[in-house]
């Protein structure tokens, strides 16, 4: 049998030991892989890379073949090349470079012009914003999937311009401070827990030739960390809370559609601004406040988690808004879930399929990424006792 002991190479303390009877990479990533596993509760992950280099080593050679390895989550880095920004984002909220107020302030940063920061560097802040939360398996993940489309879509917008904010009055001058601390918060919490409360937020519009051009309030409440002076800039420059339709729909379908879908995609689904549904008006703030935390999953994550029950009406709104055919199935086994999802096909008339799991038990925990696929999810579970 071979020793193995894994170390985590930020603050060199050991996160688990056991004896592996020989094998190959792949039999060792099962292993640290497994949700019960000797990694799961410490450092848990679905995809794993090992390294002796700067390439990722084949899964079939033989773990006995290296004195060393180290190994990377793959999922991770894999959503850190897809958002390259997150770590200059991360650091530029550390530094308080977006804070006028700061010895720090850089008028002139940009994600674009900002230094390079390597995907290590960036892995190693993700963990430290997350640092003290409960964690599952996609934490870090769904964490970049979130933080990074916000950020990168907030790049497009000239009020998220530092150098054009500083032009404005006062309470306008720290609101792309506001904002990334405001997103970053919002996504610490999105990666980490299910959806109950409800919380203000704040998201982007895309205008009708695609590009972003505006944002939307969400609530009854201004989000944290938007000071008096702030609240009052925003107000003359028609931005306050609120849950009205025309605003809830063109904040929600301008983060889903992808660009890649081509305007005519966007041309239909912005005509459905004007289309106020009528159980709409029937819902109160809470429930259109979880629907909008429910889309901000499914849009950047594919799978969203509710702690209790949820309005049917809700997620019949957001498929209908969004182009989505649904499909509600109340939960009774594990084997019977899969066989249902596993039965769904593609339908060219749709922009894909949504389903709503009802009734899953409290105690199966964050399960969501079990049934990661083409498919988008909404899983609710029985409120805890």
């Amino acid at each position: 049998d071979l020793s193995v002991t894994i170390t985590n190479s930020f603050s060199g303390q050991d996160v688990c030991g056991f004896l592996l009877p020989g094998g190959t990479l792949a039999d060792l990533e099962k292993i640290l892989c497994n949700p019960h596993g000797p990694m799961s509760r410490s450092c848990p992950s679905s995809r794993l890379l090992f390294y002796s280099a700067a390439e990722p080593l084949d899964l079939q050679r033989q773990v006995a073949d290296f004195e060393s390895l180290v190994i990377k989550h793959g999922d991770l880095e894999a959503w850190l090349h897809t958002f390259p920004d997150t770590g200059k984002f991360l650091e530029a909220i550390r530094m308080n470079k977006f804070s006028p107020r700061s010895p720090d302030f850089d008028l002139s940063w940009t994600a674009e012009r900002a230094p390079a920061v390597t995907a290590e560097q960036a892995e190693r802040m993700v963990h430290e914003v997350l640092s003290g939360l409960v964690l599952h398996e996609q934490s870090a993940v769904h964490f970049v999937r979130i933080f990074g489309k916000l950020t990168a879509l907030g790049e497009q917008w000239g009020m998220l311009r530092l150098a054009e904010l500083q032009c404005f009055d006062p309470g306008l001058k720290t609101f792309k401070h506001s904002v990334c601390e405001h997103w970053l918060q919002v996504a610490r919490a999105a990666a980490t827990s299910m959806i109950s409360a409800a919380t203000p937020i704040l998201l982007l519009k895309r205008v009708q030739r695609g590009y972003v051009d505006g944002g939307g309030l969400i609530g009854d409440a201004w989000p944290d960390g938007f000071n008096r002076n702030s609240q009052n800039s925003l107000h003359l420059n028609d931005m306050s809370p609120n849950v009205l339709w025309r605003n809830v729909s063109h904040s929600l379908l301008s983060l889903d559609w992808n660009p890649k879908e081509g305007m005519a995609s966007f041309k239909s689904l912005f005509r459905k601004i004007e289309e106020e549904p009528c159980d709409f008006a029937a819902l109160q703030y809470q429930e259109v406040s979880q629907m909008v935390q429910v889309q901000l999953r499914l849009s950047c994550c594919g799978v969203a988690e509710v702690e209790g029950p949820i309005n049917e009406a809700c997620i019949k709104i957001l498929a209908e808004l969004l182009d989505y055919r649904l499909k509600i199935f109340k939960f009774q086994s594990v084997w019977d879930l899969k066989t249902h999802m596993s039965d769904l096909q593609g339908n060219s008339n749709h922009r894909g399929t949504l389903v709503l799991v009802t009734d899953l038990p409290a105690s199966m925990g964050h399960i969501g990424h079990i049934y990661a696929g083409p498919h988008r999810m909404v899983l609710c579970y029985s409120a805890r006792e």
